[in-house]
């Protein structure tokens, strides 16, 4: 127990719901990819070039900077917070409601801890994937400085982890409401 909380134990078969995420990942990487692929394109056209027209140079410590280079730090932060809390939030909510995937994985050894711990390794492992993308496009606008700006990608995944544990307790938490919202209306 630690300041009244009790510690939970979880073992290392979190790594199996992780791996089997990563396999269904596989199966559609390209629709996964994609994604993360346009949007820093369209972010970079439409905010990048589009309104740095209008806000043209920024002062930022005594130095000049185009909107593009000002914005290019948040997008990548964006990414990092987004996908990891949408895994974690949507994507989770729908495996454990609508799939019954939860359901299947209680059925096996693995433990609720397990089950949790483990689709929240997998949404910072999506945070760290479109970071990555995300990185790739923005440095081919010679907005990162290499090789410093490959430990984005360490800090993506403790983003990822923070980010998609504030997602994974609301998953925890829409169901219940979800349900008597919906019985509310329908009944």
């Amino acid at each position: 127990m630690i300041g009244g909380l009790r510690i939970t134990n979880i073992s290392w078969r979190f790594i199996r719901v992780w791996n089997r995420n990563m396999v269904v990942y596989r199966k559609i990487w390209l629709v996964n990819f994609l994604v993360p692929l346009f949007e820093p394109l369209l972010y970079l056209a439409a905010f990048g070039m589009g309104m740095s027209a209008l806000v043209g140079q920024i002062h930022y410590h005594g130095e000049e900077l185009s909107y593009i280079a000002f914005i290019a730090p948040a997008l990548l932060a964006i990414t990092m917070m987004y996908n990891s809390f949408f895994e974690n939030a949507y994507a989770s909510f729908v495996r454990m409601y609508y799939q019954k995937t939860f359901d299947a994985m209680m059925a096996t050894p693995l433990s609720l801890e397990d089950i949790i711990a483990g689709e929240i390794a997998w949404g910072a492992t999506k945070s760290v994937i479109a970071t990555a993308i995300m990185l790739g496009v923005v440095s081919f606008f010679g907005l990162v400085h290499f090789p410093h700006g490959l430990l984005i990608l360490p800090l993506s995944f403790l983003g990822g982890l923070a980010f998609g544990t504030v997602g994974m307790v609301f998953t925890g938490l829409v169901p219940a409401s979800t349900c008597s919202t919906f019985r509310f209306f329908f009944s």
